[in-house]
């Protein structure tokens, strides 16, 4: 009975250089250090599942619950990935998948060395390297020449440039981000939005008049003062209530008072 041949992979190598690669050094600068973990972690899920996987909701979580950064900014990581070419765009907006031509390559060099067979059909970038059939010399000259193919030349990638108070009117205007913070701070909405005018003036006085890393950077930073404030505000309403207490304990007798205690106990 022949075995059935094993998908993924239990390993995959990482270069030495791999800090030298232009696409890395640029996610670093747009997304900072720590998006390589969530980068790390996505190669991972793809060679355990063969050379890709399909994009999952649950995906943003599940990286999140590993890795312990917001959800929002594993979506962050991950659409600059897709803009510096680190996975193919084009196939992801066509079909939901994450992958890349290097990333099939190297997955079909290890099974070449694991004496695997290896077949790489659904979602196949290496048929686009495919030789092209010789032509005669006279009839390449007579045909037009055809546009580049610009398929496998990744989108130029837009560095993140929004101003601090461009940052604050999209804070605002994000209503799926601001019912989360609803419930997890038990504040209405109206107040959350004037709370950002706050922080704005917190991040001034902080000199970060020229904005965040990203808007995700900015969500967690607001999340994490919105935090901070509210805490202070609880421990400041708790001791003026004890404050009050003790001095309404205090006015049952006051110790400069006479004590009449009567002739007997």
């Amino acid at each position: 009975m022949a075995r059935t041949s094993k998908k993924g992979l239990e390993y995959f190598p990482m270069d030495i250089d791999i800090f030298s690669d232009i696409k890395i050094r640029k996610l670093i600068k747009y997304q900072g250090g720590k998006a390589i973990s969530i980068y790390a972690l996505l190669l991972c899920n793809i060679y355990k599942n063969g050379y890709y996987i399909e994009w999952d909701e649950e995906l943003p979580f599940i990286c999140s619950e590993l890795t312990g950064f917001d959800e929002a900014y594993v979506l962050e990581v991950i659409k600059t990935c897709l803009s510096l070419g680190l996975f193919s765009k084009d196939l992801f907006d066509a079909e939901g998948v994450l992958t890349s031509k290097g990333i099939q390559e190297r997955y079909s060099r290890i099974c070449i060395q694991c004496r695997r067979v290896c077949k790489i059909t659904d979602y196949s970038l290496l048929a686009q390297q495919a030789p092209r059939q010789p032509r005669n010399h006279r009839q390449a000259n007579n045909q037009p020449k055809k546009e580049t193919d610009k398929q496998d030349t990744p989108p130029r990638y837009e560095p993140y440039s929004l101003t601090l108070d461009q940052e604050i009117e999209k804070l605002k205007a994000d209503e799926c981000w601001l019912d989360q913070l609803q419930v997890l701070h038990s504040m209405k909405i109206e107040l959350l939005r004037n709370s950002l005018d706050d922080f704005r003036v917190q991040c001034v006085a902080d000199g970060k008049e020229r904005g965040h890393q990203s808007l995700a950077d900015a969500k967690q930073h607001f999340n994490s003062w919105l935090r901070i404030v509210n805490r202070k505000k609880t421990e400041k309403d708790d001791n003026s209530k004890s404050k009050g207490r003790n001095q309404r304990r205090g006015n049952v007798l006051s110790p400069d008072e006479p004590k009449t205690y009567g002739d007997t106990f």
